[in-house]
């Protein structure tokens, strides 16, 4: 049976279930059979995805933050962060991709993936969802455990002057600090990984894979498993914004902004100028070769 839209596009049903699905709903399937006119308006276009990256990211940082705010330390946070991202992209990444990240926007962004008006209130988003986050976070931990993690506050780690016995003889080591520069590179490093694997894993036309929220999850989990002994691991201005205005701990805190940004915006142009598949570069387009005979 042939079904045919306005614009005359020949539809092929072959289901007969299908068919009476199409007449309840007086929709028609578009080519690809995952897009259907109605998805065609502001709400679905607009709107929900707004409400995935606003909840969403509410609930990863939330999550993250009992987990960073537990005993288990790091490798608590970096599973917590990374897990709950894994599940939550694996669950709504077909609505809004799943960033609840400004520097993951800011890196699909410049990757050529979406409009500038739309990154903007993706970002928008993103920063409400850590704030209420952090919001929740104080509501509903004690009080000690809250003032003992800085409220999942991102800072650069101090390190106390000690003692050690080296070979037989006392070393006085004098207090140390992980520096603002340091934490800056450290922050922009890992966030270059993370928004590279991103945009190989889940957008571009010849890597991309179905098991891209795992590979996302793993490697935020791994990045934090790697720094968060020397700057907490945020990668995320959402997730240490929240933090740092109901704690009240700005020591630093635009390391948080300056690193992740910088790592997503290499990321974003190394990818639209090297790394994407030919119909996804900027400069640098596949040619066309003749043999001759």
């Amino acid at each position: 049976m042939t079904l045919q839209t306005s614009e005359q596009t020949e539809i092929f049903v072959t289901s007969p279930d299908e068919i009476t699905f199409i007449k309840k709903t007086n929709t028609i399937k578009n080519v690809d059979g995952n897009i259907i006119p109605e998805d065609n308006n502001k709400f679905i276009q607009v709107i929900r995805p707004l409400l995935v990256e606003l909840i969403g990211t509410a609930l990863f940082v939330l999550i993250g933050l009992w987990g960073a705010c537990s005993s288990g330390g790091v490798i608590a946070a970096a599973l917590s962060f990374g897990l709950a991202l894994m599940v939550l992209a694996a669950s709504f990444g077909h609505i809004s991709g799943v960033h609840f990240n400004p520097s993951v926007t800011i890196g699909v962004l410049i990757a050529g993936e979406m409009q500038p008006v739309m990154a903007i209130l993706y970002v928008v988003m993103q920063l409400l969802g850590g704030i209420a986050a952090a919001g929740l976070l104080r509501l509903l931990l004690a009080t000690y455990t809250y003032a003992g993690c800085k409220g999942g506050a991102t800072l650069l780690t101090t390190y106390a002057a000690v003692n050690r016995t080296v070979d037989n003889r006392v070393v006085y080591y004098t207090a140390d600090y992980v520096t603002f520069w340091q934490g800056i590179l450290i922050e922009a490093i890992v966030t270059f990984v993370l928004v590279t694997v991103i945009l190989m894993v889940a957008l571009d036309t010849k890597s991309k894979t179905g098991l891209a929220p795992v590979l996302i999850g793993f490697t935020l989990a791994v990045n934090i498993l790697a720094i968060g002994a020397y700057t907490s691991g945020s990668l995320n201005p959402a997730r240490s914004l929240g933090p740092a205005i109901f704690s009240n701990e700005w020591e630093y805190h635009y390391v948080y902004w300056i690193g992740p940004l910088v790592g997503a915006i290499v990321a974003g142009f190394l990818y639209r100028t090297v790394w994407a598949h030919h119909d996804r570069r900027m400069f640098v387009k596949r040619t066309t070769t003749v043999a001759k005979h």
